[in-house]
């Protein structure tokens, strides 16, 4: 990933201090210990490798968590190896899991904004998919709306008509009113306590959906129909 070209600069002769200016992408990196490995030849490389450990300890506590309120116990050990890493924020490939480092950083530090939540809740889910006899072609879906219940809204657009539809089955069958659990806060239990029950929700929804002759193919189509018929009257 190409994010530019820096300076690097001294504090001054011989004070050893020595400074890059990283871009403004990698603002969450500040104040992490970072390890310093130099590629020496005809083209040297300066690698600066941070230290992500409290971001892989907040994944493994939303796992846990969600493992807890999905699968119940004993809980699977977080599986790293699953997962693709990455350091900022994307939309991850339908077949696989993302992480991203950035997200874990922030709620590590307790600043975390609530799509970072979702977005983490969304690919812990997305593992999980299996094992809760949900399909493998909708095990997406199934994470995205996981990921929607924590926060109340959608986090990437490619989320949207899963949400829509979703939200509409779910407020027929049990109520469901949207907005988010209180207080949004992963490292609380009362938000886990709240979460729970809109996720046991959501992980029958899908698994329904998962049968053979189920509704939500002709769900699907409804939907792209309506926004079809919105975006030609807009």
């Amino acid at each position: 990933m190409e994010l530019g070209t820096r300076q690097i600069r001294t504090a001054g002769k011989g004070s050893g201090s020595v400074e890059l200016t990283l871009p403004g992408q990698l603002r969450r990196l500040v104040g992490l210990p970072c390890r310093i490995v130099l590629h020496d030849g005809e083209r040297p490389d300066i690698v600066l490798q941070p230290d992500m450990t409290r971001a892989r300890e907040t994944f493994a506590h939303l796992w846990r968590n969600l493992a807890i309120a999905l699968l119940g116990t004993p809980v699977p050990p977080f599986p790293a190896e699953a997962f693709v890493f990455g350091l900022l924020p994307r939309h991850g490939a339908p077949d696989t899991p993302y992480l991203c480092w950035e997200d874990g950083l922030a709620i590590a530090a307790c600043a975390a904004e609530p799509e970072a939540v979702a977005r983490c809740i969304a690919a812990c889910a997305r593992k999980m998919a299996a094992d809760l006899g949900i399909a493998a072609s909708l095990a997406d879906p199934f994470a995205s709306v996981c990921g929607f219940a924590a926060i109340g809204r959608v986090a990437f657009v490619e989320w949207q008509p899963h949400c829509d539809i979703a939200a509409a089955a779910l407020a027929t069958q049990i109520g469901w009113q949207g907005g988010a659990p209180r207080p949004l806060d992963p490292g609380s239990d009362l938000f886990w306590h709240s979460l729970k029950p809109r996720l046991l929700a959501v992980c029958d929804l899908f698994a329904g959906w998962s049968l053979p002759n189920s509704a939500y193919p002709a769900l699907r189509t409804a939907w792209q129909r309506g926004r079809s018929i919105e975006l030609n009257r807009g």
